[in-house]
């Protein structure tokens, strides 16, 4: 209250001027205002050398580390490394998960402590995440930042020194996020779609996540043996949203560059089962989880897949908004306004270098089970059925709409460079992506619907397990 009492009680005059005199710090004009609201400014703002992301580059080093980049018009950029590295290449289930969480700390010449300080210093904004088949290490920073934290991402690639101590620390967060992922009953029945699938003895089907029984298992030795075969130039893309490609390339070779190319992976292939996993729980709500076979990121039909994926759509029984938010997709239409009891329904997949997964989740009380299960069962069957002009023009522009949109986040960027470098070489623009989504015809989406639902379907239960029909039972609906 102080200042407006002050402000009242100095003459008018003398409190427009101090007005005044306080604008003109803005770089506003010091005259007084009088009656109008308009205030002329003359703030300098000099014009972007470039407008939007410009065209992605790659560069090949000697020893096969991809350098792949876009520019933006901003100060800030996202930068990091996409490895083919992930659970599927585990000797013993875990250890990718827990590289993920070494991420940033002891290497051959940094310590942890020196590696923190850099990073809290630059107001730099470190992450890391594992996943089947890649390991990513990100970092958004400033532009100015890039070459300190080029070095950073090298050293904790490249020459990571597992300290028994600071393995010790990681297994705590560890076993956070898989007391997380307990309490997220849709990833957790995605994740045990995988076992479903392909078997809990394959790269694909075996755990994303390291089991509490192997923490010890993996040691400072299986960490240091996973890097030294899996984390290696040849194998790497050093990728960057947001700064000049020349720049990067000169960055790289003079630290990444240094290192030897190590052997090409080994496959991962996993064959496609099908099959069953059903765990029971307390939980006063069941839920349910039917996948097949789908496509890999080199199949034709990876972009009409993604389309029936729009199409499919569905989410949770609250949901606000219109066609943008999927309220007009299959799901959410004959599931989630029709069934009063249904808690969620929607569609999920996952691509992989030679397979995919694509499928339907679901949840109510176990008592309506039955019920949603039979009809997520017929809603999947009518993928290969008739599809109106109308829907598959709604969801055309919708996936459109989300890819233009998402891409104008320079994270996102980033992830779409890394990706698609690490494992096309290259990356298709999104104008030509917009091309083929067009391009997908209702013909198109029958065809790749038919063929995933001949492979034999992958069933979940979690929580209830005898709510749920047998699995011939189900199998029997789409043979």
């Amino acid at each position: 209250l102080a200042a407006p009492m002050m402000r009242a009680a100095l003459p008018r005059r003398a409190a427009v001027g101090v007005a005044a005199a306080r604008r003109s710090i803005w770089g506003m004009s010091a005259q007084p205002i009088g009656d109008t609201l308009t205030l002329p400014m003359d703030i300098p703002c000099p014009a972007p050398l470039f407008s939007g992301a410009t065209d992605t580059q790659v560069t090949t080093l000697e020893n096969g580390l991809k350098v792949a980049s876009s520019d933006l018009p901003s100060p800030s950029a996202t930068i990091g490394l996409y490895v083919e590295a992930g659970s599927a290449f585990d000797e013993i289930p875990g250890t990718a998960h827990l590289i993920q969480h070494m991420a940033y700390k002891s290497s051959s010449s940094v310590s942890q402590l020196k590696m923190t300080t850099v990073l809290e210093s630059l107001g730099a904004a470190p992450s890391s995440l594992s996943s089947r088949e890649n390991i990513v290490f990100q970092i958004d920073t400033l532009k100015s930042s890039v070459p300190q934290l080029v070095g950073l991402l090298a050293e904790t690639s490249l020459a990571p020194k597992f300290h028994s101590w600071e393995v010790e620390e990681a297994h705590a967060a560890v076993k956070a996020e898989l007391e997380e992922l307990q309490q997220n009953p849709q990833a957790l029945l995605q994740e045990m779609t995988h076992a479903a699938a392909y078997g809990r003895g394959s790269p694909l089907g075996g755990p994303a996540m390291c089991p509490p029984g192997n923490l010890s298992a993996v040691s400072p030795a299986v960490l240091q043996k996973f890097a030294a075969d899996n984390m290696v130039p040849n194998r790497m893309v050093l990728a960057a949203a947001g700064y000049d490609h020349a720049e990067l390339v000169s960055l790289a070779q003079a630290t990444f560059g240094k290192a030897a190319g190590g052997a090409p992976p080994h496959s991962t292939a996993s064959a496609y089962t099908g099959g069953e996993v059903r765990e029971a729980s307390d939980e006063p709500i069941s839920h349910f989880a039917l996948a097949f076979e789908g496509v890999g990121w080199k199949d034709d039909a990876l972009v009409p897949l993604c389309v029936l994926n729009t199409l499919m759509g569905g989410g949770a029984s609250f949901s606000a908004g219109g066609p943008g938010k999927g309220m007009y997709t299959r799901l959410y239409q004959n599931i989630l306004n029709r069934f009063g009891f249904a808690q969620s329904a929607s569609v999920f997949n996952a691509f992989y270098n030679g397979t995919g997964l694509f499928g339907v989740y679901g949840a109510a009380p176990a008592e309506n089970m039955g019920q949603l299960v039979a009809a997520l069962c017929e809603e999947m069957t009518k993928m290969a059925g008739p599809i109106s002009d109308v829907e598959l023009s709604r969801a055309k522009n919708q996936l459109k709409s989300s890819l233009l949109m998402n891409l104008e986040s320079r994270p996102i960027l980033f992830e779409d460079i890394g990706r698609q470098v690490l494992t096309y070489g290259a990356r298709t623009p999104a104008s030509e992506l917009v091309q083929q989504i067009e391009s997908v015809t209702a013909a198109d989406l029958n065809k790749v619907a038919s063929k995933l639902l001949k492979t034999p379907p992958s069933i979940v239960v979690y929580g209830d397990t005898t709510c749920v029909p047998r699995y011939d039972v189900i199998s029997r609906q789409f043979a």
